[in-house]
């Protein structure tokens, strides 16, 4: 968009007269309208119910927050847990923060929970709900930028810089090593975590198989591995692994989710395209992995209480996009592609979804107009109404079969 066109904008913003905190949100909205225009995106968003930030940068989150995970706790709270940088102690710091409410839209005033600090970047924060507490896991590497304070100048820049290096030289030779670690959080607390080296890459929630036994698919050496712990998330080994896809290529970003029926499935990027398989007996064995035809990266699985699955991902053509597909049982069947998130910068990542209810809502990171930091968002919202019409149809049918059958006992 011109210079011209973005004048146009603001000077409409500023005719309503909007709080300033709104701003960057309000133009991006009027972008977002135009781009969509200009880019022929003919994608039919989802029906989004409520909109809004979990997290913005403030006076104490210097460099802006993202790569939030959202879990539902056992007594129906909503718990969301992001990275990012803060100064602690007059050091500049990465952090875990996690923030607990009961509604989606009071989040933002919900009470900050720093629950780990790091002198090196965090990032691919996940959430799980778990019998025994929230199940966490995060990404550790050495920042290539350290997000500082806008209001230090070159000397302060340059004591900061030196105060994170001091912490760093503290850690372990392992710990400056990186990589993803883990950690189980007791409900209804607000102790500082105690991490554990996790045995692959982890960039998305764990899966419940009962009440004993958790299994978590990660990437391991550009592989879709199964992870499982039956000692309340203390260790994981390994169960099986998904089937090298043929041609060689790695695996990246894997996301699981248990069906309706028990079939364990998962979906995985490879070089910007999706792929899935199946598992009939918890984990020990995987379908070869066959192509979804659909571009994207990042994607996240969630599987509401009647058995319906989305699948949420980064549509990397349109760099603007989260988009979103439903399906009725999780299984061959995907719906159309919808548009979930849409976003004026690059910077739109990683949904996260959890079931709320008979809604879905999904936490991502988002930069806005204005903004030099990211936020966290979340989108409460349902499928389109076309998807949700032919759910209720095949329920309907569903309904009737069983009718039909006790019947004719």
């Amino acid at each position: 968009m011109d210079k011209k066109a973005m004048k146009k904008i603001l000077a409409f913003v500023k005719m309503l007269k909007a709080p300033a905190q709104m701003i960057p949100y309000i133009i991006s909205l009027v972008i977002i309208f135009v781009q969509r225009h200009v880019d022929n995106d003919k994608a039919a968003a989802v029906k989004v119910d409520e909109q809004g930030f979990v997290c913005r940068k403030n006076s104490s989150i210097a460099g802006g927050c993202g790569s939030p995970a959202v879990a539902v706790e056992p007594d129906g709270g909503i718990a969301v847990v992001f990275a990012c940088s803060r100064v602690v102690g007059g050091v500049p710091l990465y952090s875990l923060c996690l923030c607990r409410g009961s509604e989606p839209a009071k989040l933002a005033l919900a009470k900050r929970e720093f629950i780990f600090d790091s002198p090196m970047q965090l990032g691919n924060v996940t959430a799980t709900a778990t019998p025994y507490g929230l199940l966490i896991s995060w990404r550790s590497k050495l920042a290539s930028k350290l997000h500082l304070p806008e209001t230090a100048d070159k000397d302060a820049s340059r004591i900061w810089r030196e105060r994170n290096a001091e912490r760093y030289a503290q850690l372990s030779d392992d710990e400056k090593r990186g990589g993803t670690y883990y950690a189980l959080l007791p409900y209804n607390s607000s102790a500082t975590i105690v991490a554990q080296k996790a045995p692959c890459s982890f960039v998305q929630r764990a899966v419940m198989l009962s009440d004993n036994e958790v299994l978590w698919m990660g990437e391991c050496e550009g592989t879709a591995v199964a992870y499982v712990s039956a000692d309340k998330c203390k260790s994981f080994t390994k169960r099986g692994a998904v089937p090298a896809i043929p041609g060689g290529r790695t695996v990246s970003q894997v996301s699981c989710a248990k069906l309706k029926n028990g079939r364990l499935i998962c979906i995985f990027s490879s070089m910007g395209e999706l792929f899935i398989s199946y598992s009939d007996d918890m984990g020990v064995r995987w379908s070869l992995p066959h192509m979804l035809n659909v571009k994207g990266v990042s994607p996240d699985l969630c599987v509401r209480g009647d058995g319906v699955a989305v699948l949420n991902y980064v549509q990397p053509d349109k760099k603007v996009s989260l988009r979103s597909m439903i399906s009725l049982d999780g299984q061959y069947k995907w719906l159309e592609e919808r548009a979930l998130v849409i976003s004026t910068a690059s910077n739109c990542r990683k949904p996260y979804t959890v079931e709320a209810g008979d809604k879905f809502m999904t936490v991502s990171r988002q930069r806005f107009v204005g903004d030099s930091g990211s936020s966290v968002v979340f989108t409460l919202w349902s499928p389109h109404k076309d998807d949700e019409a032919r759910i209720k149809e095949i329920t309907a049918e569903a309904s009737g079969k069983k009718k039909s059958k006790k019947s004719r006992k």
